[in-house]
């Protein structure tokens, strides 16, 4: 049977739900993102970019959307290398509803995104949401606008299957909730920083993001270890919210095995806590201006 939906309300123009959208220096993929997310049949109230020191083409793309409407605001800080983390807080910092859902600056949420997010919401679960691939010719064209990947009809995501423009098609298969989708209510390896949406104060809770980390790595995969061990669990969103991936060149990986080493360590002690990020007085601030419990 149906969960009741969290948070109101799935059926209007607006949900209780804020995006959060990291980015760096790909204002045209950030274009994309923000135009999907204004096509939404169903918006979040709130959309927070947090910018790791883009220059100010970033900047004037976010302010064109505000200028059109959308609610986006822009958390950024000074380039300094590669400090996702440190800005994914201050954008978490920003929010002001119940329900946050993480997305990248270079993933392009297609219909139902927002929609599917908020209606299998569920108190004390983190969705796991799918995403496809596109190679560098479909990335090509939808940055440079020539085509678009928005309100296109399964004849369209076919040819470009059938091209190899993209990887696969099963997030456009949409299914209905059920306890299959909580067949497996630890399995942080479900959870891509792409695609996945919590309660905001379970962030909170666990710190935020783990700001030790530096360069890429998996921030994603260790704040959802610390929530799990707390006792949150994971709900799979496959076969609903579908985001389209742009091809980008493969990220440095110098810091990889030290990332990799932190997340055993935080797997291995059970962590529940960020070494680096809200301390306990900024998490206790953050819940009661907020309500929560």
């Amino acid at each position: 049977m149906n969960q009741e939906p969290l948070y109101s309300n799935h059926t209007d123009a607006a949900a209780d739900a804020a995006v959060v959208i990291s980015t760096y220096n790909r204002p045209k993929a950030l274009n994309l993102v923000l135009q999907g997310l204004s096509r939404q049949k169903v918006q979040a109230r709130q959309i927070v970019v947090g910018d790791d020191g883009s220059t100010d083409e970033t900047r004037d793309v976010i302010e064109s959307w505000r200028s059109r409407g959308l609610p986006v605001e822009h958390c950024w800080h000074e380039d300094r290398g590669y400090r996702k983390s440190v800005i994914m807080n201050e954008a978490v910092r920003a929010v002001n509803q119940p329900l946050c859902i993480f997305t990248d600056g270079d993933c392009v949420p297609l219909e139902g995104f927002v929609r599917d997010h908020v209606r299998y919401a569920e108190s004390g679960y983190i969705l796991a949401g799918p995403r496809m691939l596109a190679n560098s010719a479909l990335t090509q064209r939808l940055e440079g606008g020539s085509e678009s990947c928005l309100g296109r009809s399964i004849f369209w995501w076919l040819g470009q299957r059938a091209r190899g423009n993209i990887n696969r098609l099963m997030p456009l298969i949409h299914l209905p909730d059920g306890a299959w989708r909580k067949s497996a209510p630890t399995k942080w390896e479900w959870v891509r920083g792409c695609n996945f949406s919590v309660e905001t104060k379970h962030v909170w809770r666990v710190g935020g993001f783990e700001e030790s980390l530096f360069g890429w790595g998996p921030d994603d995969s260790d704040i959802a270890v610390r929530m799990i061990n707390s006792g949150v669990r994971v709900k799979s969103l496959r076969f609903a919210a579908p985001v389209l991936h742009l091809w980008h060149k493969e990220e440095s990986r110098v810091t990889l095995e030290q990332n990799l080493a932190y997340l055993h360590a935080a797997l291995a002690e059970k962590r529940t806590r960020a070494s680096a990020g809200f301390s306990d007085e900024e998490i206790a601030t953050l819940l009661s201006a907020a309500g929560a419990n």
